[in-house]
């Protein structure tokens, strides 16, 4: 597990980096199913990106609604929002 001492802001920026590195690969994937290489750099990139997103959650709170699930209690609509300045 990646674990960092970004701020915040840092690991947010960080995240969405990530989500754009990804979702230009699967732009590339479309047109080259069969590159191996950036298969596997996809499936790196997804790895990287779930462990940051967990860091963040497990400091900062959910990052959508997906992950705000599964408890007893409803976190999502607890202000601030996560793209809110001082958001969880």
């Amino acid at each position: 597990m990646i674990v960092s001492n970004m701020s915040k802001d840092e690991l947010m920026k960080d995240i969405m980096a990530h989500d754009f590195k990804l979702y230009d690969l699967q732009l590339y994937l479309n047109t080259h199913p069969s590159d191996e290489n950036a298969l596997c750099m996809y499936q790196n990139l997804v790895n990287d990106t779930d462990e940051l997103k967990d860091e963040y959650e497990e400091k900062y709170g959910p990052l959508t609604a997906c992950s705000a699930a599964g408890d007893c209690e409803w976190k999502w609509i607890k202000n601030p929002w996560p793209w809110d300045k001082g958001g969880n």
